[in-house]
């Protein structure tokens, strides 16, 4: 049996946002040049008219079926009737789905990692389910209507199961809130549930705009600096979901002012020059081996941090994995986690 290696995907995704390292601005108070949130501001609003414009696109066809559709790497499949039987082959879309329609047209979700409560949203629901994990056999034998699966998993196994002519829709992998609207009403739009979709989208921009309207208050000047970091020692720049997170929560992401994109590596030496107001580190890694409290620890008490402004003032978090490198509709908790733990007094 092929076996479908759903965790060597999952964990390219975990890693990208455990990775979580936030560069921070050169000013030696709280706060630090804010040239990056307009930008930010214009990106997220740019992006969610194209989400509104992709939801109005899909007025025309809406539960019309055989319905067409051209999936994130430009396959092109016909769904002959509504989907009744649905297989997810990664976390993201099994949080998703089960958001998003009855759990008796779900025959398996991705794995086991839909049932770890560090990294799933969903982890007792999960464990009503199959787990599509173990092999292509047994997605086959599913008959289902559709499998879904995300853009970087493993090519062949996605061919074996379109040889047995089951449609599989790749989606792609979300690098800032916006873009993971759009992921949550495409799998609507095929699956025939648009409203319901644009209803999970409703409640994001509802979770979202209630940060917004706290978080606006603080002036410029007081806005943190924010790193994240890991015991990979890579952190998150530009064109990450983090630096949407972190930026919408009113913070500067230090790593993305600095020039860094996606997940570089960092030396202790650069997070003494960046000096964040603010760092945060994970509660989960997808190696079990590595113990985050540990961790931590470690990153506390390390003599060549002490300088930096987060150790010294006590502003090291560790914020809950499952919100922080979701790739579902939980990711807006991330936002207000991270609101929250750096800015409490605007929660009071």
């Amino acid at each position: 049996m092929l076996k479908i290696n759903k965790f060597i995907a999952l964990s390219v995704a975990v890693f990208m946002i455990i990775a979580v390292f936030s560069g921070c601005g050169a000013k030696d108070g709280n706060g630090a040049k804010d040239s990056s949130a307009t930008a930010e501001q214009g990106t997220a609003g740019q992006g969610q008219q194209e989400a509104q414009e992709k939801a109005q696109e899909y007025k025309k066809d809406a539960g019309v079926y055989p319905l067409k559709v051209k999936d994130f790497d430009g396959y092109e499949m016909t769904i002959e009737k509504k989907p009744e039987s649905i297989v997810s082959l990664d976390l993201g879309t099994d949080e998703i789905l089960l958001s998003l329609v009855d759990k008796s047209r779900i025959k398996a979700l991705s794995g086991k990692s839909a049932e770890d409560e560090g990294i799933s949203n969903i982890a007792d629901k999960a464990k009503e389910f199959p787990k599509a994990e173990q092999n292509v056999e047994m997605v086959i034998s599913l008959r289902p209507d559709i499998v879904f699966a995300a853009s970087w998993m493993g090519k062949e196994m996605i061919q074996q199961i379109r040889d047995a002519k089951i449609p599989v829709y790749c989606h792609g992998t979300a690098t800032s809130i916006e873009e993971q609207k759009k992921v949550i009403l495409e799998i609507a739009h095929v699956l025939g549930e648009d409203a319901k979709g644009q209803e999970i989208v409703a409640d994001m921009d509802k979770k979202l705009k209630e940060i917004e309207e706290k978080v606006k208050t603080l002036k410029p000047e007081e806005k943190l600096t924010v790193l994240s970091y890991n015991s990979y020692g890579t952190t998150h720049g530009k064109g990450t979901t983090f630096d949407d997170i972190v930026t919408r929560a009113g913070l500067i992401n230090c790593v993305a002012e600095a020039g860094m994109e996606e997940y570089p590596k960092i030396s202790k030496e650069k997070i003494v020059e960046l000096n964040p107001d603010v760092i945060i580190l994970p509660t989960w890694y997808y190696e079990k081996k590595e113990d985050p409290v540990a961790f931590a620890d470690e990153v506390k008490r390390d003599k060549s941090l002490a300088s930096v402004k987060a150790i010294k003032n006590d502003r090291v978090y560790m914020l809950p994995e499952k919100h922080m490198s979701c790739v579902s509709q939980y990711i807006v908790l991330g936002v207000e986690d991270v609101a929250k733990a750096v800015y409490p007094h605007l929660f009071k």
